[in-house]
């Protein structure tokens, strides 16, 4: 299941990525386009709350350690966080700016946080692999 974890991990990472290219994709378009790109920007941040929920629910079944699972709960958190942040200081003016830029920001700290669960959950699968190859070890 740690191995699961870690892919699942790598996917998150993944779908992050596109997020954050998603979002300047739209940024930087003007008219109609701008809406469209910004349309794929939401819907593939659906699917980001969606994995990042799940994302707790097999970490606590793969067990990779305490830190992976308060980290993978904070990025759930932080990701909810995101609409939040979009929605709550208005779409004009100063409000909307620090609204935008507080998610822009909080975005790239979901990714930060996502980079260090999925780095300890590498450490966790080698761990894994270590203690089985010591343990098949025929003695001298």
């Amino acid at each position: 299941m740690k191995s699961f974890f870690l892919g699942w991990t790598r996917v998150a990472v993944a779908l992050l990525v596109l997020q954050a290219g998603l979002a300047g994709w739209g940024a930087v378009t003007e008219g109609g386009n701008r809406i469209e790109r910004f349309i794929l920007h939401v819907s593939n941040g659906g699917i980001l709350i969606f994995w990042l929920m799940l994302s707790v629910v097999f970490v606590l079944i793969a067990r990779p350690g305490r830190k992976t699972v308060w980290l993978t709960v904070l990025s759930t958190v932080m990701i909810l966080m995101q609409g939040l942040y979009v929605h709550s200081f208005g779409q004009d003016g100063i409000g909307g700016g620090i609204g935008i830029g507080l998610h822009a920001l909080n975005g790239l700290g979901v990714l930060t946080v996502q980079i260090l669960v999925a780095r300890l959950a590498k450490r966790s699968v080698d761990d894994r692999r270590a203690a089985k190859a010591r343990g098949s070890e025929v003695p001298a």
